[in-house]
């Protein structure tokens, strides 16, 4: 059975991310920590009790994290995700449980030194927690094997810049620790999120109809479908942390890849938190700018099956 940590800073499709992981018995989640990023972190860390609570199988504790971003301000996603990250409902009952004593970051470092090197960890969120922890402790948290991303994008248009994707974003400098970690990742981008691992209108009926839990994984992304429709007239909506929860779990669903060596530009005035990659057979920034060439770091996914990853979600519901 693989163990996880998983950190969020959970918006709605990071709570389809925590329900899937918490119905799929392939995988134990020892613990969630949470970050700023989509909303604040309390509320982050309260939207994660819930997405627990729907999930109806068992409660990891729950660490609550960083408030901010390693430098600069806060970013938020409430055009996409809602103001309280959960599509505005106004409906969603109140989380029956509580953050567990201590900090996330705390929480990481202990649940690592006590393993016995097999406990991956899986940031759908900025990376702040992940970073600080690696900061305090660098060989403490390369007892990790690997560490799933969600994060990442080629030039893309965002409603917060053209060249980064949001989780990158937030914080560049945590981003660029966990990458030169030494601890191998793999990067879930935007791009793998989008054509047919879009849900569309047939379904979100299909899986409101499936279960209680169906009806919440679509609903809480409410805000999401109503700004679909709004600029695409229909209600196609991708899940980014559900899709990176699935390369994890469940790999024969990813498509294209490639390794990678990945880095983060922190200090460009239009390109902060855009992420570099570089293929093996093609080293353009390395070239360009004479840098040393390193070994790849990364696995990047950049296509999944989405009717595959939709039948496997569905049937964890």
């Amino acid at each position: 059975m693989k163990k996880i940590i998983l950190d969020t800073d959970t918006g709605s499709d990071d709570a389809v991310a925590i329900v899937m992981a918490l119905r799929d018995p392939g995988v134990q989640v020892l613990a969630c920590t949470t970050v700023s990023g989509n909303v604040e972190v309390e509320r982050a860390t309260y939207n994660c009790l819930q997405a627990i609570d729907c999930a109806g199988t068992y409660r990891p504790p729950v660490y609550e994290g960083a408030g901010r971003p390693l430098q600069g301000g806060c970013e938020s996603t409430d055009q996409v995700r809602g103001q309280d990250g959960m599509g505005d409902l106004g409906t969603l009952r109140r989380p029956t449980g509580s953050p567990a004593p201590g900090s996330a970051v705390d929480a990481i470092l202990r649940l690592l030194r006590e393993g016995a090197g097999d406990i991956e960890l899986v940031a759908i969120g900025p990376l702040t927690n992940l970073a600080l922890a690696i900061l305090q402790e660098p060989e403490t948290v390369k007892k990790a094997p690997h560490i799933t991303i969600m994060g990442g994008a080629h030039p893309y248009h965002n409603p917060h810049t053209v060249w980064a994707e949001f989780n990158i974003m937030c914080d560049p400098e945590a981003a660029q620790v966990v990458f030169s970690s030494g601890i191998p990742f793999t990067l879930v981008t935007l791009e793998a999120c989008w054509g047919d691992m879009r849900f569309d209108e047939d379904d979100i009926a299909r899986f409101r109809a499936r279960s209680e839990a169906g009806a919440f994984c679509v609903d809480c992304n409410r805000t999401a479908i109503d700004l679909a429709r709004k600029r695409q007239g229909e209600g196609r909506f991708p899940l980014p942390g559900a899709a990176a929860m699935a390369a994890l779990l469940r790999p024969e669903l990813i498509k294209t890849s490639f390794p990678s060596y990945t880095q983060v530009d922190c200090k460009g005035r239009f390109t902060r938190g855009a992420t570099l990659f570089e293929p093996i057979e093609r080293r353009f920034v390395t070239d360009a700018f004479g840098l040393e060439k390193h070994r790849p770091n990364s696995t990047v996914v950049t296509e999944m099956d989405g009717a595959g990853f939709k039948e496997y979600l569905m049937g964890l519901l």
